[in-house]
């Protein structure tokens, strides 16, 4: 016989577990792609800022609709620059970036870290960012938002 308790928890519990298995992208609070290419720039350049990065030269001005998958875009941006605190040493590069960006909004290391690159994301805004240090005084950024609906 069956349990009256579990037959009025049953159905809940179980569309809690289908929609479990939906993308955020498919949520409607998601940005769309323009929104999280707009936040994704914003990001990109306040770390700059914060990082006191000279002489910005944007490298991919993005503002297109890269195709992905069914029907979806993304957006990207990069740009370099040169710091001219300290020694230069590409570590402390990245370490400065880092922690600008920290400031910016909460980024979640994607992949283990590497000495003069980090890989971060941010599930809330949808966007991903590497930071990179390739040699001293140099610093890079690039990013790309996720696969969302245009707009």
């Amino acid at each position: 016989m069956t349990n009256p308790a579990w037959r009025v928890l049953a159905a809940p519990l179980i569309a809690l577990f289908v929609l479990a298995g939906c993308g955020a992208a498919d949520t409607p609070d998601a940005p769309t792609a323009a929104e999280a290419g707009a936040t994704l720039k914003e990001h990109i350049t306040r770390t700059f800022e914060g990082a006191q990065a000279k002489d910005v030269k944007v490298t991919d001005p993005g503002g297109k609709d890269v195709p992905c998958i069914e029907g979806k875009v993304k957006r990207t941006y990069a740009a370099t620059a040169r710091n001219d605190i300290g020694s230069g040493d590409p570590n402390t590069t990245l370490l400065a970036m880092v922690g600008a960006l920290d400031l910016v909004a909460e980024y979640d290391l994607k992949a283990p870290a590497q000495p003069t690159e980090q890989d971060l994301a941010n599930n809330k805004f949808r966007t991903h960012i590497v930071l990179s240090s390739p040699a001293e005084h140099v610093m890079v950024i690039r990013g790309e938002t996720d696969c969302l609906l245009p707009g």
